[in-house]
């Protein structure tokens, strides 16, 4: 939780004018990927979504009562949900332990949980081709065509 109340604090002070190049740089990621990731917003015309995204977690019971009962609403309706579900999480990244990972574990404790090892927060960047192999595998394995 440290890590997103930093991050909110960052957008909370910088608001559209967000670096967000500088911030990715402390991710460990090569220059390239970095102007990937920053690719869509030139300037801080096209960083509003991005300012405002943190005030949609609904992080304190105080905060925005709609999204609050919208993610009670969908948490009843995820409760309910029969099918499979593929959770993929890595072992070391900021969102993938802790907290949201036991709240995914228990929405769907009939869910194959996969840890991947060494990931980091940003996993799908260093991990593509193993998220790839799992993905491939539950499909093939819950596909209705065989």
């Amino acid at each position: 939780m440290f890590h997103f109340l930093t991050w909110s604090a960052v957008i909370f002070v910088c608001q559209t004018h967000l670096p967000l190049g500088t911030l990715l740089g402390y991710a460990s990621i090569d220059s390239k990927t970095r102007r990937g990731y920053t690719a869509p917003f030139p300037n801080y015309r096209y960083k509003a979504g991005v300012a405002r995204w943190p005030q949609l977690v609904p992080m304190l019971p105080w905060g925005n009562k709609r999204i609050i009962e919208d993610m009670r609403s969908t948490k009843r309706f995820l409760r309910t949900w029969n099918k499979p579900v593929l959770m993929l999480f890595s072992d070391d990244g900021i969102s993938g332990s802790g907290a949201s990972k036991d709240l995914f574990k228990s929405l769907f404790p009939h869910g194959e949980d996969i840890p991947i090892k060494g990931g980091g927060h940003l996993y799908q960047e260093f991990k593509g081709e193993e998220l790839a192999e799992h993905l491939t595998r539950f499909l093939r394995k819950h596909s209705a065509v065989k």
